[in-house]
């Protein structure tokens, strides 16, 4: 695999929280969200990557200031491997409460990165 920097697995989370927060944008409640599967299998898939990517950038910088760390990861595992135990009002908490703060802070992480490339503080 060729080299990819914290920058990159960031930026994959970031488009991975976007992707769900856009396909769950027009979703008021749980129900519609439920009765979606297209979107549920869409937003299980991004949640996947978005806890992949946060493993792999964690390899890297290991302090990355992201809340719930190994309760993202745990999710992937449980989504990858006991997908029959998916627990889908969590999801809905998740994509309606946790997801918009994960926003914040990846965006926040990667202008911070950014500055500190500028800086050439990397």
């Amino acid at each position: 695999m060729p080299y990819r920097d914290v920058s990159v697995w960031l930026e994959d989370m970031l488009m991975a929280v976007e992707k769900v927060l856009d396909y769950t944008k027009d979703i008021k409640k749980f129900s519609d969200y439920f009765g979606n599967q297209l979107i549920r299998d869409a937003t299980e898939r991004n949640l996947e990557i978005i806890a992949e990517a946060l493993k792999n950038a964690l390899k890297l910088e290991p302090d990355l200031p992201v809340t719930e760390k190994k309760k993202i990861i745990g999710l992937r595992n449980i989504i990858n491997h006991q997908y029959y135990d998916i627990e889908h009002d969590r999801i809905w908490v998740i994509i309606t409460k946790d997801l918009p703060i994960l926003h914040n802070e990846i965006k926040k992480i990667l202008e911070d990165y950014e500055r500190r490339m500028e800086l050439n503080e990397l």
